[in-house]
């Protein structure tokens, strides 16, 4: 006998029909079914005829995309609100993995209890989330806090442990743990080969071989992404950071400037060019390379910062505060920015 299907409403809220939120596309620049038809009209003009039928504001189930915006933006309540949404189990397990994914820049004596327990959350993708913001730590503290997962049921997981504890040296690995990490390795390095049509994929492989001292393969995997795509930055930056790390900086030099020649308006090339030239001791030649990182990306903070660094080294700390209040009136709660701000100042708020 034939079955039928029907159409319900899913008890995940993350599957469902939306509640249009043309007043989130004003205040935030998301996107909304209204102005997709209407498209002569503004958010505004929609979240208003919203209002006026229901008689209120629209309203749905879930409620991240504030505090999400707010962490892109670097806003001064951005740990406050990262933390209240990793806590809320009402909220999409999608939503609050990209919170704990979040805390990957934003690591301090209060955010790092909050990364412990989403490695004990009963959503997976929570737990996914949290094992890739381990990525900042020294590789002892990531063993303490995911060696667990070497086991775990769900290969993905597994294979995240691995990746967070690539380098991990593997005569201080416990006896009784070589195994299960060698077997996680075995389901990271299958997950990335299978996915090896895509350049991502193929400089994952790079950074992995290269964390675990097999320098050949990892020079050939970011070799291939080039090959696989030549405009794909990450690529030439990971392999000019791989020949930094194995003291080549010249061909490091040469990656870079053959992506620029690909990618003049490349921000992460830029950078990447302004740090080399500081490695050789030409902070003249650097300066320029870090502000046109900082131009091209004016929202990165880190390049801010870097370039703000560069110009005190160069004893230009007038400019140097500038660039940083500049970034501060964009991203008020940056931590590193002020910190910076502070050492700018001579340690006087």
């Amino acid at each position: 006998m034939p079955t039928k299907d029907y159409m319900v409403v899913h008890t995940r809220h993350d599957h469902s029909f939306r509640i249009p939120r043309p007043d989130l596309s004003a205040k935030l620049g998301t996107p909304n079914a209204c102005t997709a038809c209407h498209t002569d009209k503004q958010a505004s003009w929609a979240a208003e005829q919203l209002k006026r039928w229901l008689g209120h504001e629209p309203q749905g189930y879930q409620h991240y995309a504030e505090t999400l915006q707010a962490a892109h933006t670097g806003a001064a309540d951005t740990d406050t609100r990262l933390v209240a949404l990793i806590r809320d189990q009402n909220q999409p397990g999608i939503a609050r993995a990209t919170a704990v994914s979040e805390l990957r820049r934003r690591l301090t004596e209060k955010t790092f209890p909050v990364l412990t327990e989403a490695l004990n959350d009963k959503d997976p993708l929570v737990r996914a989330g949290a094992l890739e913001a381990l990525d900042p730590l020294p590789v002892e503290q990531r063993w303490q806090a995911s060696h667990q997962f070497l086991h775990d049921p769900r290969r993905v997981l597994r294979a995240l442990a691995a990746e967070a504890l690539a380098g991990m040296p593997s005569d201080q690995l416990p006896a009784n743990e070589k195994t299960d990490f060698q077997n996680a390795s075995a389901d990271y390095l299958a997950a990335q080969k299978l996915n090896a049509d895509q350049p991502g994929s193929l400089v994952n492989l790079g950074n992995f071989y290269a964390a675990n001292g097999d320098t050949k393969a990892a020079e050939q995997s970011f070799r291939e992404a080039l090959v696989l795509d030549p405009s794909w930055v990450p690529a030439y930056v990971n392999l000019s950071d791989f020949y930094r790390e194995t003291g080549r900086d010249t061909e490091g030099e040469k990656i870079l400037l053959e992506g620029l020649a690909l990618q003049p308006k490349a921000a992460a090339l830029q950078h990447s060019l302004g740090l080399l030239r500081i490695r050789q001791k030409n902070l003249p030649a650097a300066l320029p390379a870090l502000q046109k990182a900082m131009e091209l990306a004016p929202d990165d903070t880190h390049f801010r910062y870097v370039y703000a660094l560069a110009l005190h080294s160069a004893g230009r700390t007038a400019e140097a505060q500038t660039v940083v209040d500049s970034g501060l009136r964009k991203a008020p709660g940056d931590l590193v920015l002020k910190d910076l701000k502070l050492q700018l100042l001579g340690g006087k708020k």
